[in-house]
């Protein structure tokens, strides 16, 4: 007798409904409704795969994976399942994977609307357009809580998974979304840690002295206070709450983005963190004080120093400074490498960077710096970007980059009005499909274009907050760089313009040959005026 098999997942519509209700269990509805399904064909069940866990792609969905390994030994007849978007909502890949996969094996795909046979060509048409179409609407559904979250993040809402040390995440009232209450005990550890980092703790002469956050790591260490994940005080969890903005009254988003690439042909994901993340004024109250909070980032940017251990002096200029592209750890340095030249690479095992010699690191940032510097003082008014034509240039990228705003809208709005004309039979499949793509097409281009303009308003405003502070700054730079003695005055002198540089480079050669690129983020607060 033939056997069959049944495949379980909720849908993000169903958390949503289960939260909102919490009458019921989806899962438990589902799996009635099949096992009826099942007995009124008489089919034989042989497993119940049931996806417990939320995951857009095969590799997150063992469930899955376990459920395309039994159907590609050919031994079932069947797979019973809600609906063809419940099999795959990922991406191109694991569709055509899924589809394959039914298809080679001759197995059917049988829902309480229509049984799907791989062997008949209209039906595999069908089944693989069926997963078309729920890949849409996945991106639909993502696009909408995207703007859904920067909605909440603009109105100062809480819209992160756990909430901050000294804090705990509350519903609003009334209202849709989450804030943050203020924990005291905790509060006042918060307080304590941007207290001694700032004003310090007295001496016996009865001076005060600040503490680094290694010192203050161990004061809380000693006095047996928990810290944020219940273990030890680190000097990283200490500076994790000094640069958290959120103790200010501020709420950010995308500090650390997932960021994806494709590494000996698997993918392979990373959370670096970012320097362009959003924030806004939160609704949530403030633990420290802005002048506290504007004290603890000076002091932060004042003391900071290259990762020298114990007393030893620094060889390397770029230390604390050059950060790999790939998984954003600080790149670090060879004693010795071709030519007898020290070498910089990225200690992360199996990191896609290729690394580099470190004279040839400096030449490309010298340079990099000196066309920043040219492209400046070219692209400047003959004052700067305050006078009247520099605002007319943040005029006209603004309303370019709105007008690119409204036509992307549009795009997408007439891509939401071809699915209604095929739904009632005015266009058909073809038609349809074709028109999509030309869509997507332009929808891409207008996203294209968007990403472009924002990226030249963001360096106009950039270049309007540099003023002409940072132009003598790095002249002075370019001009003493080479002429200093020791890697300690260089690194000090780089770090008085520079924030941070990224390092990219995938193939080994020389400069000019490879395709090494750095990618230079001058020392610009990237804070309001209110902070």
């Amino acid at each position: 007798m033939d056997q069959y098999l049944i495949y379980l997942r909720k849908s993000r519509q169903d958390r949503d409904l289960e939260l909102q209700t919490g009458v019921f269990d989806t899962l438990q509805r589902h799996r009635d409704t099949l096992m009826a399904l099942a007995k009124s064909y008489g089919y034989r069940i042989a497993c119940v795969f049931e996806e417990v866990v939320s995951g857009d792609t095969i590799a997150e969905r063992p469930e899955m994976q376990k459920l395309l390994s039994a159907v590609e030994t050919g031994k079932y007849a069947g797979v019973l399942v809600m609906e063809v978007p419940r099999l795959a909502r990922g991406n191109t890949r694991d569709q055509g994977t899924v589809a394959e996969t039914f298809q080679y094996s001759g197995t059917k795909i049988i829902t309480p609307d229509k049984i799907y046979d791989p062997s008949n060509e209209s039906d595999e048409e069908y089944f693989e357009f069926g997963l078309f179409m729920s890949r849409r609407e996945y991106k639909a559904i993502n696009r909408r809580l995207q703007r859904g979250r920067m909605a909440s993040l603009n109105e100062g809402k809480y819209i992160a998974g756990t909430p901050p040390y000294g804090y705990r995440k509350i519903k609003i009232t009334r209202q849709k979304g989450y804030t943050l209450e203020i924990i005291p005990e905790q509060a006042e550890v918060v307080r304590e840690i941007f207290s001694l980092y700032t004003v310090g703790d007295p001496c016996r002469d009865g001076t005060l002295k600040p503490i680094g956050s290694y010192g203050i790591a161990n004061q809380l260490n000693a006095r047996s206070i928990p810290s944020p994940g219940g273990v030890k005080w680190s000097a990283a969890s200490v500076r994790d709450i000094l640069k958290n903005p959120t103790y200010a009254g501020y709420v950010r988003w995308a500090y650390r983005p997932e960021r994806k690439q494709m590494v000996d042909g698997s993918v392979v994901v990373s959370h670096p963190v970012s320097h362009d993340n959003q924030m806004q004024k939160g609704l949530h109250p403030a633990i420290i004080t802005q002048a506290a909070w504007k004290a603890a980032r000076s002091a932060m940017l004042d003391r900071s120093h290259a990762p020298v251990p114990g007393s030893g002096q620094i060889s390397n200029p770029l230390a604390g400074i050059l950060y790999c592209s790939a998984c954003g750890r600080s790149l670090v340095q060879l004693p010795q490498g071709s030519h007898g030249m020290p070498m910089l690479l990225c200690p992360t095992p199996k990191c896609p960077s290729v690394g580099s010699r470190l004279d040839v690191i400096e030449a490309a940032l010298l340079d990099g710096l000196q066309d920043w510097l040219d492209g400046y003082r070219v692209s400047m008014p003959k004052d700067n970007l305050l006078q009247p034509g520099g605002q007319s240039a943040l005029r006209d990228a603004e309303r370019s980059l709105t007008k690119a705003t409204a036509n992307l809208a549009a795009l997408k709005k007439q891509k939401g009005s071809l699915c209604d004309l095929l739904e009632q039979g005015i266009y058909t499949q073809d038609i349809y499909l074709e028109r999509s793509h030309n869509l997507d097409a332009r929808v891409l281009d207008a996203e294209k274009r968007i990403r472009s303009l924002s990226g030249h308003l963001t360096s106009l405003h950039r270049a309007e907050l540099a003023g002409g502070n940072l132009i003598p700054q790095i002249q002075n730079v370019l001009d003493v760089y080479g002429v200093l003695e020791t890697s300690s005055q260089k690194n000090a002198l780089l770090k008085s313009v520079l924030d941070h540089v990224i390092y990219s480079k995938t193939v080994g050669g020389k400069w000019k040959e490879s395709d090494l690129k750095l990618f230079i983020y001058p020392k610009i607060t990237p804070f309001s005026d209110e902070l």
